[in-house]
């Protein structure tokens, strides 16, 4: 059995095993009376935020890409986002290797230049994030262990680093050389690249993108509030603040596309701000199907992109 498989079976475990713990904490016949009563009306918008989301991403891809000296295409990129949206509810980073595979095909830049910029954007997505959680964790609004708090501290500063030595060629060197010495590996890493005099505003500019687009995914998480809690009045700012450690805590693939993890997180800290148990696993689970809904999107225009571009199938009688 290959690794890939035996990742994804322990994905579908952990994955299995979250919701089971999720469910446990709440009510199965709440849930029906909640649907029955919620209001579908602000769902109507979400496919527009969906949408914009993507496109601020595909629009910070190409603005990555453009500092690397590469031109590309803001459809291209986004369609090719979108498309590994797909793959990456299959296998955990299998999102990532398609799109530094489709970028390769389509520019024709270096791979490891591709790799840098797929991972570049990964890890200001989650600069982003621990930019909005750190004054967040700070004034305490909800009860989070130490040790999490610590790490989120201790992983903003690992970001600022990585950030950092991205520009710097002497250090990246001296870095790559001594991984070399604990794995053989790194040594495939052959990137030679120049200090850039426009790398911190460029560095800037992508992180209030970044920061935009999980503002965007917050509200996209109101939204569903609103349908299923109506009236009941509940906290905006800290429901914020939880929507993006929930949000933080899918950096790493312990489920298979968060579902699981998302719900469980969700029954776990939304009661500290007021929000029942009943309603946060709602409200998780709905976010998780449009997330499924958006990955299996992206997977049709792939299957339809394929059958359009295979010779066979077009070959002219």
């Amino acid at each position: 059995m290959s690794k890939k498989a035996i990742k994804w079976i322990l994905q579908l475990a952990a994955t299995i095993f979250l919701l089971y713990l999720a469910l446990s904490k709440i009510e199965l016949g709440s849930l029906l009376e909640i649907t029955r009563q919620m209001d579908y009306r602000p769902f109507l918008i979400i496919p527009a935020l969906l949408f914009l989301d993507l496109l601020i991403n595909g629009y910070r891809i190409v603005s990555l890409y453009r500092f690397y000296g590469v031109a590309t295409q803001l459809f291209k990129v986004v369609s090719i986002k979108w498309q590994g949206m797909f793959f990456s509810l299959i296998f955990p980073f299998l999102g990532d290797a398609y799109k530094i595979q489709s970028f390769k095909t389509a520019y024709g830049s270096s791979y490891w230049k591709n790799t840098m910029v797929v991972l570049l954007d990964r890890l200001i997505y989650t600069f982003g994030l621990t930019i909005l959680l750190t004054p967040i964790l700070l004034v305490s609004i909800f009860d989070v262990n130490i040790i999490i708090t610590w790490t989120v501290f201790a992983l903003l500063i690992l970001e600022i680093f990585l950030l950092v030595i991205l520009n710097q060629p002497l250090i990246f060197k001296s870095l790559q050389d001594f991984m070399v010495k604990i794995h053989p590996v790194f040594s495939k890493i052959n990137i030679h690249f120049d200090k850039r005099k426009g790398y911190p505003k460029e560095i800037i500019f992508n992180t209030l993108a970044a920061v935009s687009r999980h503002i965007l995914i917050a509200f996209t998480y109101l939204l569903v509030g609103w349908a299923l809690m109506g009236s009941i009045q509940f906290n905006i700012p800290a429901f914020f603040a939880v929507v993006f450690f929930i949000m933080l805590s899918r950096v790493i693939p312990v489920s298979v596309g968060g579902i699981g993890l998302r719900e469980y997180i969700a029954v776990v800290v939304f009661p500290q701000i007021g929000i029942g148990s009943d309603y946060a696993f709602s409200i998780a689970f709905i976010i998780s199907s449009i997330m499924v809904l958006q990955g299996m999107g992206g997977g049709v225009y792939y299957l339809v992109n394929s059958l359009k571009n295979n010779p066979i199938l077009n070959k002219k009688s």
